[in-house]
């Protein structure tokens, strides 16, 4: 996934847009992408730029090529690897939603993960390793008035306690994870909606790490975690129904802006074609007042032609 605040580069416009077509289902699994040619004139880039980002999409599981010519677009379900959460989150975030339910994925990923290196970290850590797991959620809570810094410090005791269950490949796991939490700030802020509540559930778990009881370490950080992270989906919960209705008065507020405008612009309209109509009424009273009078006869009667004629 692409560094946040790093430059964009056109490989990655490009890939960047046909991958939300992809994930977000207009282009959707089984068929092909468009002519190379037809792709190139419709964004503008070149071929080489074209099959560059063809071909990281490839590596991320969303694109083969077939046989003979073309390339097929894949399941993302089946083929694509958890590099895309990240993107799956920024896209729904850029279409204006809270991502709830991949948050609620994210959790329960990070919550069997967690159980598990706990328990392996209280049967393998080292004496050190609990000195210094002790030690940085200590200094975490100082951090709590330090939203950017708690999480950076967040992370680092994640890392630390992956690091001492001695297991190289949930340290890599944990590495792809942890690309995502990175490339998306605004989860691990959600991560961290009551940093106090989460710290405490930390300490508690270090209780039972230090006392070397997996099983007791597991079954309290599984409690506390579905705990924590039940309360962290309502908070987003509650920000996303309070973002939905901003959303609906904003709207709202347009529409009513656009009628005003509409019914400003058919008032003077309307006060034209009274005055026209009034002039119209006018010219008949007159035409009738002089009939009584006899000084009209019918055939001295204004025709509308002829009173075009006395207009020019």
């Amino acid at each position: 996934m692409a560094d946040v605040g790093r430059k964009t580069t056109a490989v990655d416009d490009v890939a960047g847009g046909v991958r939300s077509r992809i994930l977000g289902g207009t282009l959707p699994a089984g068929t092909d992408l468009p002519a190379e040619r037809e792709l190139c004139e419709e964004l503008g880039v070149s071929r080489l730029t074209l099959r560059a980002a063809i071909t990281r999409l490839e590596g991320e599981g969303l694109l083969r090529p077939k046989h003979g010519s073309g390339t097929r677009v894949l399941d993302y379900r089946e083929t694509g690897g958890l590099d895309l959460i990240g993107y799956l989150a920024r896209y729904s975030l850029e279409g204006g939603r809270v991502p709830v339910a991949l948050l609620a994925d994210l959790l329960e990923v990070r919550r069997s993960l967690a159980v598990e290196v706990v328990g392996l970290v209280a049967e393998r850590a080292s004496a050190s390793e609990l000195v210094m797991l002790r030690a940085h959620v200590q200094m975490q809570e100082t951090l709590v008035a330090e939203p950017a810094r708690l999480m950076a410090a967040d992370l680092s005791f994640a890392r630390k306690l992956v690091r001492a269950t001695h297991n190289l490949a949930l340290e890599l796991l944990f590495n792809t994870i942890v690309r995502q939490i990175e490339g998306q700030p605004g989860i691990e802020s959600a991560f961290m909606a009551e940093p106090r509540r989460t710290l405490a559930t930390y300490r508690r778990v270090l209780d039972f790490v230090e006392a070397r009881d997996a099983r007791g370490a597991r079954k309290m950080t599984r409690r506390l975690l579905d705990r924590l992270d039940q309360r962290v989906l309502e908070v987003v919960s509650e920000l996303a129904e309070a973002a939905e209705r901003m959303r609906r008065e904003e709207r709202k507020r347009a529409r009513d802006a656009a009628e005003f405008d509409d019914a400003a612009v058919e008032r003077p309209r309307g006060r034209a074609t009274a005055l026209a109509a009034g002039g119209d009424d006018a010219a008949r009273s007159d035409d009738a007042a002089l009939r009584d009078d006899g000084e009209l006869g019918d055939e001295d009667e204004l025709t509308d032609d002829d009173r075009e004629e006395d207009d020019r």
